[in-house]
């Protein structure tokens, strides 16, 4: 019989044998739907840090961010100071991943296509808003839809849009 921890071992020794090797490093072998969840996921950890500059920097020059059908920013410059502009006009601003206040955006049920001779892709997520604030529960805040596009851009996967579509939100 396997105790708790050795059945956690055991499981995190099979991950760590199955790890997608680095893209950005020589012989790197990661598919570009790999590419493409790890710029999903980046998207989310830099949005909840606060870290606008770089989440910006996701869209390229041309990436559109749209919310419930209409452009709400574009290119990485005017998408991150619109994102920082809104979160520094809240009555609690959002200062990145402190414990004491914070957002975490979640994806799920992600599909990608990828078009390789074009070098476009594009994904359709379920997300959900969750609201952190240090001595409450959490709450889910929002949640909807997301339908991405991307391109390459000097060989590496942006956002050409990223389009938000909320079915609820508290906001």
């Amino acid at each position: 019989s396997l105790t708790q921890g050795a059945v956690a071992g055991t499981l995190l020794a099979g991950l760590a044998s199955t790890a997608v090797a680095d893209p950005k490093k020589p012989g790197a072998a990661a598919s570009a739907h790999e590419q493409i969840r790890n710029l999903l996921a980046m998207y989310s950890f830099l949005l909840d840090s606060a870290d606008y500059a770089k989440w910006g920097a996701l869209f390229g020059e041309k990436g559109t961010l749209e919310l419930n059908g209409a452009v709400w920013a574009q290119g990485a410059d005017g998408v991150a100071k619109k994102m920082a502009e809104v979160m520094a006009a809240s009555s609690k601003p959002i200062k990145g991943i402190t414990g004491d206040h914070m957002y975490r955006h979640i994806f799920t049920n992600t599909h990608i296509a990828v078009d390789e001779a074009a070098g476009t892709a594009e994904a359709d997520s379920y997300f959900f808003v969750l609201h952190v604030d240090k001595g409450e529960p959490p709450t889910i805040r929002g949640g909807g839809r997301y339908s991405d596009t991307f391109g390459r851009v000097d060989g590496e996967w942006r956002f050409t849009a990223k389009r938000m579509n909320f079915d609820w939100s508290d906001a």
